[in-house]
C-alpha cells in the first residue's frame, strides 16, 4: 500500500463492506487471482454473496463465529484446472484427502473436506490444515517448499512465503499492492468496486512502456 493511500485509508470506515474487499481481494476482482478467503461481518455476509455472484465469482462458508464468518471466494473454473495439476493431487492425497475426490477433481468435494478441516481448526486451534495455499492458488512450488520446510527457509514472505522464483513472485505482489490501491481510490470515490478489473486492466496499459 502506497503512502499515498495509507492516508486515505486513515479517513475510511473500514466496516465499510466495499473497503473491505478493496483490502481483502482485490487482487481476485482484478483477475490477477483466483482464490482468496475473506472475513466478513455475519450481517454483511448476504451483500457480499450477492456481489460475488454478479460477478460470477463462487463462494463457500469456512467458519461463522459469533460477529463474522470466513468464505471462501474462488474462480471455479480456474480452480479446477489448478487442482488437475498432478503435484497438487500428491499433496492433497498427503494430507489425507480421500483419493477418489483428488483423481476425479471433485471440487464440491475437495473444499467441503477443506471446510470441515478449517472448522475444525477454529474451533479447537489445533491441526492447522497447512494444505489451505492450494485452496487460496498459491504457486504449487512455494507450497511444497513450505511443507518440506515446515514453513522456515523462505526466500522471501510477501501474501505467501516464496521457495522458488523469488523475482517473478515479488513482481507479482506489486500487482497485488496496484490493486489494492485501485480498489482502495475507487471505493474512497464512492465508485463501483465492481468494475476493479476493467480500472485496472486501464491503468496497465497506460503504465506499459512503449516501444
Amino acid at each position: 500500500m502506497s503512502q499515498e493511500i495509507f492516508e486515505i485509508v486513515k479517513q475510511m470506515n473500514l466496516d465499510n463492506l466495499e473497503v473491505q474487499i478493496a483490502l481483502q481481494c482485490a487482487p481476485l476482482i482484478s483477475g490477477l487471482r483466483f482464490s482468496n478467503l475473506f472475513n466478513v461481518n455475519n450481517e454483511q455476509a448476504d451483500y457480499l454473496i450477492s456481489l460475488m455472484n454478479e460477478m460470477h465469482i463462487s463462494w463457500k462458508i469456512l467458519f461463522r463465529g459469533k460477529e463474522k464468518l470466513t468464505m471462501l471466494l474462488y474462480k471455479k473454473d480456474i480452480l479446477e484446472n489448478y487442482f488437475s495439476d498432478i503435484r497438487v493431487k500428491n499433496i492433497l492425497k498427503n494430507s489425507g484427502y480421500e483419493k477418489n475426490i483428488v483423481d476425479e477433481e471433485d471440487i464440491s468435494g475437495l473444499i467441503d473436506t477443506f471446510a470441515d478441516r478449517y472448522c475444525c481448526y477454529m474451533q479447537t486451534k489445533k491441526y492447522f490444515p497447512h494444505e489451505m495455499g492450494l485452496f487460496l492458488g498459491y504457486p504449487v512450488e512455494d507450497v511444497e517448499g513450505y511443507l518440506k520446510n515446515n514453513g522456515e527457509n523462505s526466500l522471501y514472505t510477501g501474501y505467501w512465503k516464496v521457495y522458488e522464483k523469488a523475482e517473478e513472485k515479488i513482481a507479482l505482489f506489486s500487482e497485488y499492492d496496484r490493486a489494492m490501491d485501485l480498489a482502495l481510490s475507487m471505493a474512497y470515490e464512492r465508485q463501483n468496486i465492481l468494475k476493479l478489473k476493467e480500472v485496472f486492466e486501464v491503468d496497465s496499459r497506460e503504465k506499459k512502456p512503449a516501444v
